[in-house]
């Protein structure tokens, strides 16, 4: 088989962070099939991304499409598709795939799924969470979104929440496979907590609760700052990662009077995570919407319970209370009872990590695998 994949969440030479779960599953899927990668970038993200470039292994195509910035959203699918139909048919010259992988509802999967129709070639689309929770909530995305999915040949949802509401929105169910999200064991393993501290210069007498990702308004970041701010002062939060709310936080952190027990780091590299996974005692994601957030694979892989939000595919993770906890979204007193019980509780490690043994990126392509052959 030779594979197709149409994703914007996938690492450059800039930003090799990028749709890092989407590289590790292009990976593993590469052991299997022949693909390659068009990870299309805006016209004006010019400059140091190479229209062409190896990654990992894996030729990445990173062709620009039209658009116009925050204007005109509900053109964006159809301005994607024009852009790149001429420069995927000179792809198709040299690489005859037989299918297409479109990954992200909007614009990817409608443009894509545009594509795959000129082209006549069939069409898979996986779904994340976000990209269903909030772009369906505008009357003519959500039309086009339907429409993609609808007409795609299958539909990969990362978890059986996701793929409840892929229903609601009007999508048959017959075409909808589940394929939880993996996590890279061999990274994200236990570590020495102390040595993990030393190394990242945290306090070792102090019990953490960390937070990884992009601060914005969905994952619930606003609420952990509202909530940390009752405990102890022994207790200490790190937030990892950046984004449009940093300002706000680091404002609400001053006027809470706990920038003595507040870290906020910058984005770090993802091999970097399992030290500060493994540094903390808690890991929280409050999330108001998710799919099957990787983030919480890699704390449990490390042995880590997890406080979140009882919302999207965290409770198909977070299945008893010797993992984690599970709280309302967008409750700041319930994410601060949760947190206070998380930090004063002997978890077992050992149970944790073996918990998501099931989760890995072996098994979710041939998974993965199985869905574009039955497409073909």
């Amino acid at each position: 088989m030779k594979l197709l994949i149409i994703t914007n969440l996938f690492p450059n030479s800039v930003e090799p962070e990028r749709g890092i779960f989407n590289k590790q599953q292009s990976v593993e899927l590469a052991k299997l099939c022949e693909l390659r990668v068009v990870a299309p970038l805006p016209w004006y993200r010019k400059g140091a991304i190479p229209q062409k470039e190896d990654v990992d292994g894996i030729k990445t195509y990173h062709y620009r499409y039209f658009m116009t910035p925050k204007i005109g959203r509900s053109l964006y699918g159809f301005f994607f598709y024009l852009s790149l139909l001429p420069k995927i048919k000179r792809l198709y010259k040299e690489f005859e795939f037989d299918a297409i992988l479109a990954t992200w509802a909007y614009p990817d999967a409608f443009g894509s799924y545009l594509i795959a129709k000129a082209l006549k070639k069939p069409i898979v689309v996986k779904v994340h969470g976000t990209d269903i929770n909030s772009y369906t909530r505008y009357f003519l995305r959500r039309n086009m979104i339907v429409c993609a999915l609808s007409n795609s040949d299958k539909i990969i949802a990362v978890s059986s929440a996701l793929k409840d509401q892929v229903v609601r929105i009007g999508v048959s169910s017959e075409k909808i496979v589940v394929i939880p999200n993996g996590v890279n064991t061999d990274l994200f393993k236990p570590m020495d907590q102390a040595e993990c501290r030393r190394k990242l210069e945290l306090p070792i007498n102090k019990k953490i609760v960390l937070y990884v990702g992009n601060m914005v308004k969905v994952k619930g970041i606003d609420v952990l700052i509202e909530a940390f701010a009752r405990l102890s002062s022994d207790v200490l939060l790190v937030l990892v990662g950046d984004g449009p709310l940093e300002p706000m936080l680091r404002l609400r952190v001053k006027e809470l009077g706990i920038e003595g027990n507040v870290i906020l780091s910058r984005r770090t590299t993802h091999n970097s995570v399992p030290f500060y996974m493994n540094a903390c005692d808690v890991f929280c994601l409050p999330s108001r919407d998710e799919g099957c957030p990787n983030v919480v694979l890699e704390a449990m892989a490390c042995g880590k319970p997890v406080v979140g939000s009882d919302v999207g595919g965290m409770p198909e993770l977070i299945t008893s209370t010797e993992l984690g906890i599970l709280t309302k979204p967008a409750d700041s007193e319930s994410l601060f009872c949760a947190l206070k019980e998380a930090i004063n509780k002997q978890w077992d490690s050992v149970t944790i990590r073996n918990s998501i043994a099931k989760f890995n990126w072996e098994e979710n392509v041939l998974m993965l695998k199985k869905a574009l052959e039955e497409a073909l």
